[in-house]
């Protein structure tokens, strides 16, 4: 947490009447992926709030799809890292293969991302913006990417929070540096303003986590 802001206190009665609503209409989505990842469902439904607004079928000008803004290439690398990582479980790969079918043995035999196959018709992705546009697969994917970013940012026993949403947002390959939380702000924000403003909405004071914490 960083006592930075984003939100003024009166947008905390409204945001947390929004992500009530959100976390209801997709509470079954979002307690599977919890369920499956080992993502907690506030930072799931914190990402779904930030990215989308719970909107299904919004698609960014980037190409990003859904709700928790994934783009068809990073779907598919998602399903791949989640394997290599030793993530993936076979109550995964059996919802993955509800909404994908054989396509999903595209990333699960892939050897490095964007690896050009027999399985994903030798273009390196199989996923699609329909299957990102179905609330169920995309929550799935999205916590599965966010799990395995957390994974790698635990630090002497602490979860970097800071680190895995800015890499959530910028990309899987953004390097936030090291430092606490403040100086990875501070870097981040001469960087990308938006990046900045993307982790002080969900761990800032009156940030998104706070708010469902609101009694």
């Amino acid at each position: 947490m960083t006592p930075r802001t984003f939100y003024p206190v009166a947008a905390l009665p409204q945001n947390k009447t929004k992500m009530e609503t959100i976390g209801k209409k997709y509470y079954n989505e979002i307690k599977l992926a919890e369920t499956l990842t080992n993502v907690p469902g506030a930072i799931i439904l914190s990402i779904i709030f930030t990215e989308s607004a719970g909107n299904p079928s919004i698609v960014s000008s980037a190409g990003a799809v859904g709700l928790m803004q994934l783009k068809p290439q990073t779907g598919n690398d998602v399903i791949h890292l989640e394997n290599k990582s030793k993530r993936l479980t076979a109550p995964e790969i059996e919802l993955l293969k509800k909404h994908l079918g054989a396509r999903v043995n595209g990333p699960l035999k892939q050897q490095y991302l964007s690896h050009k196959i027999k399985e994903n018709n030798y273009t390196g992705n199989v996923m699609t913006r329909a299957d990102l546009q179905k609330p169920e697969l995309n929550i799935l994917l999205g916590a599965m990417l966010i799990g395995i970013l957390i994974d790698q940012h635990y630090e002497q026993g602490v979860l970097r929070l800071d680190k895995a949403l800015v890499r959530y947002n910028q990309g899987y390959f953004f390097k936030p540096g090291t430092g606490t939380v403040e100086q990875v702000l501070d870097r981040v924000k001469g960087r990308s303003k938006e990046a900045y403003s993307y982790i002080i909405k969900v761990v800032g004071k009156n940030g998104l986590l706070e708010t469902q914490s609101m009694v």
